[in-house]
């Protein structure tokens, strides 16, 4: 009825069973070295995002402080504008060219945009420099 003994067919399922046993083993021996090798590209990983999230803060904060400086130098400066002749009591505009005869509307305009374009300015040199440590 069977072609061959059930002696033979014994030794083929042991064979079979040797066999996919070495494939599970070879497999798990791959995957424990896999699961070891992410292990460290992620700590590896963690380290560098941590280097550049602190290089980021770093020049943030001296975003900010330069910001603060424009913004106090802009406050001063239009403390001392309050002293001009407003636009209102005639004063001479565009007659000297220097900026000493603007009126105090027109100085504060220009000194609003000048502190804006310093803003500017800074944040740009800061998108710059995160860029520059990113590449390092």
């Amino acid at each position: 009825m069977f072609p061959l003994s059930l002696v033979q067919y014994g030794k083929l399922f042991a064979g079979a069973l040797l066999l996919l046993g070495s494939f599970y083993f070879g497999w798990h021996l791959r995957d424990v070295d896999f699961q070891s090798y992410k292990a460290k590209q992620t700590i590896e990983t963690q380290k560098i995002q941590d280097k550049h999230q602190e290089a980021a803060d770093q020049i943030r904060k001296e975003k900010d402080a330069q910001i603060a400086s424009i913004n106090n130098s802009l406050a001063d400066a239009l403390s001392q504008l309050r002293g001009r002749p407003s636009r209102a009591q005639g004063a001479a505009n565009g007659q000297a060219g220097t900026g000493l005869s603007l009126s105090a509307e027109d100085a504060g305009f220009l000194e609003r945009e000048a502190a804006r374009a310093d803003i500017l300015r800074a944040g740009l040199a800061a998108c710059y420099d995160q860029y520059d440590s990113l590449n390092k």
